[in-house]
């Protein structure tokens, strides 16, 4: 068992609908950046959060054109009591925890309803009153239902999304993936007298590099190629054994 909680934050840039409405801009959806923190408590506890590189935020545009558009940031924020688990590295947040937290107002010398600049979000220290986190009025759940996606008509049926509506998404995308892969590993062994000249026109007559090897079936029709990551030397004083691995 393990004490105390687990904090998983990340952010949310989000731009007015009017103004958005009318410069074609899609508002962006969750940055997919998460960041954690062990804390011992949650009593009385904030969470200080800054951005230190203005060109995170290099594609913002405060003025209509290229880029995207911001009106409001929300720090999105996960509690786990570590109790619950034995190992630390099963300590992962939930999709449907995330609470969403306002923190624009936050911003130094922030007149309401501006439009942020890059240097807005990277002047100013956010901080979330972590111990709020079970308060849902004041600290809703986050879910992706502003998208509304997808789509249903007045018949009732859904329909897909049409060119341009596409949504912004800030982050990489990681993936686990769990497969099983058979491999077949054949030994090809080079002895001293073998494979010491080429008829490779480029050849210089002196030293044989091996650079990918061939596989044929009993029709001397080639059925695999692999190709080196390295060219290999071969001369008369080196005998040399290649593992040819297959995956399946």
């Amino acid at each position: 068992m393990i004490n105390g909680y687990t904090v998983f934050f990340s952010y949310m840039l989000e731009s007015d609908p009017d103004y958005t409405s009318g410069f074609g801009y899609s508002s962006g959806i969750h940055c997919n950046y998460i960041n954690s923190l062990h804390l011992d408590s949650i009593t009385n506890k904030e969470v200080n959060i800054y951005f230190n590189d203005i060109n995170d935020f290099k594609f913002i545009n405060v003025s209509g054109g290229t880029g995207y558009t911001v009106h409001n940031i929300y720090l999105l924020v996960q509690l786990i009591d570590n109790s619950t688990y034995e190992n630390v590295e099963d300590i992962k947040p939930n999709s449907s925890e995330w609470r969403k937290y306002d923190v624009t107002e936050q911003i130094e010398n922030y007149v309401t309803g501006q439009t942020l600049s890059a240097y807005n979000l990277t002047s100013s220290i956010f901080k979330v009153p972590i111990y709020l986190y079970y308060n849902e009025t004041l600290m809703p759940k986050y879910t992706l239902d502003y998208l509304n996606y997808p789509k249903v008509t007045q018949s009732g049926t859904t329909q897909p999304l049409s060119f341009g509506e596409e949504q912004y998404f800030f982050g990489n995308v990681s993936t686990e993936i769990e497969a099983i892969a058979y491999t077949t590993d054949l030994s090809i062994n080079l002895l001293t007298n073998e494979y010491n000249s080429t008829d490779n026109e480029t050849w210089d007559g002196d030293k044989v590099y091996i650079t990918e090897i061939a596989l044929y079936d009993d029709n001397k029709n080639i059925v695999a190629i692999a190709k080196l990551n390295n060219p290999i030397l071969k001369d008369s004083t080196i005998a040399r054994t290649i593992v040819f691995g297959m995956d399946f």
